[in-house]
């Protein structure tokens, strides 16, 4: 299995299951990198409002959001949760860098004075056990960080 995507969120399984396994390529930096490799072309719309619409450029979008949906589902995620959520978000950087994940187009700087247990940390996030879309529930949720791997890239998925 690859890597395909690390994230972090203040409530990792509802991030997933809400915006990764569901949703749409608006909410999930996730789902708009898998259409794009998948060869989807991403619009940007203004609305009136001023605030940007993006969407998969089909007559029915829906249809390449299917397609996203039922890539990330056939993939399966490990977590790892933290007391504090900056922590977390700095961890994943760290995990970003050390995991080279496929579609994670982002690299920040992670705070080095943390490097010996951030080692430790990703040595426990490799070793979480992989879950399934369907079976996410079962897991306790919070503040962490979360990681796609799947057999195949979005562009060889069918």
């Amino acid at each position: 299995m690859q890597v395909i995507y690390v994230g972090d969120s203040k409530d990792v399984l509802n991030r997933i299951r809400t915006n990764h396994c569901n949703g749409n390529v608006e909410g999930s930096a996730l789902r708009r990198y898998v259409a794009e490799t998948m060869g989807y072309i991403i619009e940007r719309e203004k609305r009136p409002g001023g605030s940007i619409r993006i969407r998969i450029a089909l007559p029915d979008y829906n249809q390449g959001e299917i397609k996203v949906s039922n890539y990330i589902r056939n993939g399966r995620w490990r977590t790892i949760l933290f007391d504090d959520y900056q922590m977390a978000n700095d961890f994943q950087w760290y995990a970003i860098e050390k995991l080279r994940p496929l579609l994670n187009r982002k690299r920040k700087n992670y705070n080095q004075s943390m490097l010996s247990l951030y080692k430790r940390l990703l040595l426990q996030l490799k070793d979480s056990p992989l879950i399934e879309c369907s079976n996410l529930h079962t897991v306790k949720s919070g503040p962490g960080v979360y990681v796609l791997y799947h057999l195949s890239a979005p562009h060889d998925f069918s």
